[in-house]
């Protein structure tokens, strides 16, 4: 790796490392600005540097991962586990966000984790996990959506995955696109999920995927792939080009999702030179393997924005969609009226996430590990 780093002329790898260190602001709940860095923190953050430059400079000889395929020995875990960070104390001050890593397909992967303000080690929490769009990073994920502000409001952990660096020379997710990055990031979520509730108390059956642009591509992954560990999933502006394989998950998948009518870079009707599907026709994908039988009805309207939803699903899943027309590649920007709220008491869209995944625990009878 370090011989890789060091390469002459290695002119995308100084510009990875500008883009590197240009993370290091760390934000704190009331999104102020602190630049005290302790010696462990510069260790992480130099090792991100080292893979981001390891990924741009390895030479085109090396021979790639393949996607999707795991190392030897390397296991996913796809049903709850225990967590066994309950009574250890936190890793990190609690309303603050901090960079961290784990090793996982033999690459040191980096996450940026913001655990709450009032964080008990002896009561269990649920975690969101946020992913980041392509050619993006953790640390404009946490801004982009609000999470971690809206953690300490609420209670639960925010953890941000960092993707690795593709073949177009941009970060991003092994979704199946032509540009993914030849690693395997089902197995990075698994060892990731069992790193974390090894350090922290999280309640193994509220743990939730959200994420933008390719990153909601990777949310659709994970629904996919291992709906025996997440609860649910909420998509927004995601792309989702056909998954090596195909999709079958283990149980129905309670799925909400956002996208914009005037959206260029996944457009809302699909791209085939993409291979972009329309977005009703993904949705009805889901709602069939949900095995809902009702839909789509309009639930909810409001100025720009249609609710669309599939119910009677097996297993209390539900397939909803806000679509927001006029809207381009964005996180939304509109807030939504509260469900049984009084008049004009609204939601954004991630505290409407949060809302949604209040409502879908996994099951309790889904087996432990």
């Amino acid at each position: 790796m370090m011989h890789s780093m060091f390469k002459a002329g290695a002119k995308r790898c100084l510009e990875e490392f500008s883009k590197c260190f240009s993370w290091l602001t760390l934000y704190g709940k009331n999104g102020t600005c602190t630049r005290r860095y302790s010696s462990q923190m510069w260790g992480i953050v130099i090792a991100l540097c080292a893979l981001l430059a390891a990924s741009c400079g390895s030479p085109p000889s090396s021979p790639a991962l393949p996607s999707g395929t795991p190392l030897p020995g390397a296991t996913i875990i796809t049903t709850p586990i225990s967590s066994a960070g309950c009574g250890k104390p936190a890793q990190a001050p609690p309303g603050k966000s901090v960079y961290q890593t784990v090793f996982s397909g033999g690459l040191t992967r980096t996450y940026l984790l913001h655990i709450p303000l009032g964080y008990q080690a002896s009561s269990s929490a649920a975690l969101v996990l946020g992913f980041h769009g392509h050619g993006s990073q953790a640390l404009q994920q946490e801004h982009r959506s609000g999470l971690s502000l809206l953690a300490d409001q609420q209670g639960f952990i925010a953890v941000y995955p960092q993707g690795v660096v593709g073949p177009d020379g941009l970060t991003g997710w092994d979704t199946g696109a032509y540009n993914s990055p030849r690693v395997n990031d089902v197995l990075f979520i698994s060892d990731l999920l069992n790193h974390l509730q090894d350090i922290l108390c999280i309640d193994p059956l509220r743990i939730y995927a959200t994420g933008f642009s390719n990153g909601g591509g990777m949310t659709n992954v994970l629904a996919c792939t291992l709906a025996g560990r997440l609860a649910a999933f909420a998509p927004v502006s995601g792309s989702y080009p056909p998954y090596p394989g195909g999709c079958h998950p283990v149980r129905p998948v309670p799925l909400l999702e956002f996208h914009g009518t005037a959206d260029r870079t996944v457009p809302y009707n699909g791209s085939a030179s993409r291979r972009y599907p329309p977005i009703l026709t993904w949705l009805q994908g889901w709602a069939t393997r949900d095995g809902c039988t009702r839909g789509p009805t309009v639930f909810y309207k409001q100025a720009d924005v249609t609710g669309l939803e599939w119910t009677n699903c097996r297993g209390n899943a539900t397939v909803i969609q806000y679509r927001i027309s006029g809207e381009g590649h964005l996180w939304p920007h509109v807030t939504f009226n509260k469900p049984g709220g009084t008049a004009g008491s609204s939601l954004s869209a991630s505290a409407l996430i949060w809302t949604f995944f209040q409502q879908h625990p996994l099951p309790a009878t889904a087996p432990t590990g």
